[in-house]
Formats: structure tokens, sequence, C-alpha cells
């Protein structure tokens, strides 16, 4: 009997613990958690598109390489915005894509700055070098003559 007590009690404090460990949005994202589970339980097996919070959902997924990701993203935080009233600390960032960050690369015709995976060697047969060393000669003669 003391054993059964002594382990509820147990249990208790971990569970009381667990809870102190988490911060108020933990919380609050777990109950939200939990009330969509309970929706979705209410809900029929097979969705249509006749249900709008399913339509509503797959809109509001901004999915990258987008065109209109940015006017979508824009489009959110203006509603988030109209939701709550955020504080002047929070200020989302648009997504951005990443770029490289290493040694400046050797110049090129049309001016591609390289991928953001780039490690830096250049692995042409020189051939950019010798159209770019023409272009430049070309001009070199143009303003000696």
């Amino acid at each position: 009997m003391m054993k059964g007590r002594n382990r509820g009690k147990k249990e208790e404090e971990e569970r009381l613990q667990c809870q102190a460990n988490k911060g108020a949005h933990q919380r609050m994202l777990e109950e939200k958690a939990k009330a969509d589970l309970e929706e979705a339980a209410t809900m029929p097996l097979a969705r249509g598109v006749e249900d709008e919070k399913l339509e509503e959902m797959k809109k509001g997924i901004i999915h990258e390489g987008d065109p209109m990701a940015m006017y979508a993203w824009k489009k959110q935080q203006e509603e988030l915005a109209k939701q709550q009233q955020t504080s002047p600390h929070s200020s989302a960032q648009p997504p951005r894509k990443p770029t490289y960050k290493g040694p400046p690369p050797k110049p090129n015709r049309y001016g591609i700055r390289p991928g953001y995976r780039w490690d830096g060697i250049d692995r042409g047969n020189g051939f950019e070098d010798k159209v770019l060393e023409m272009l430049h000669s070309r001009g070199r003669k143009k303003e000696e003559a």
C-alpha cells in the first residue's frame, strides 16, 4: 500500500518537474497539439475539396523555390500582426537564400556568383580565362589605337 502511494507521489513529482522544465511557448504548443488531435478525432476519415480547414492549411504552406513565396510570406506576416500585438523585439526575417562566403571567385563572362556549397576550387579547363583575356585584350587594343 505504501509503495503505491510512493509511486504515485514520485510520478506526480516527475510530471511537475517535466512541466517546470518547459517554457510557456512549449506548453502552448503542446496544448495546441492536443487540441488538434482531439479535433482530428472528430473529423471524417476521407477529407475532400469541400474541407475548408484542409484547404486553408495547404494554401498556408510556403514551399522553397515558389516564385510567390515572398508575397505569401508577407501576407502571413500581415495576418499574424493583425491577430496579435507583437512585441518590438520579435521581428521575423523573410526566408533568405544562403550565399557563398569563401574567398572571392575568379570573374566570369556573365558575372554569375558561385553557389553557397562551392568549395573554392576551380575545376574548369581554362576556356573561361581565355575568353576573358581575349575580351580584355580587345579593349586594350581599342584604347591604344
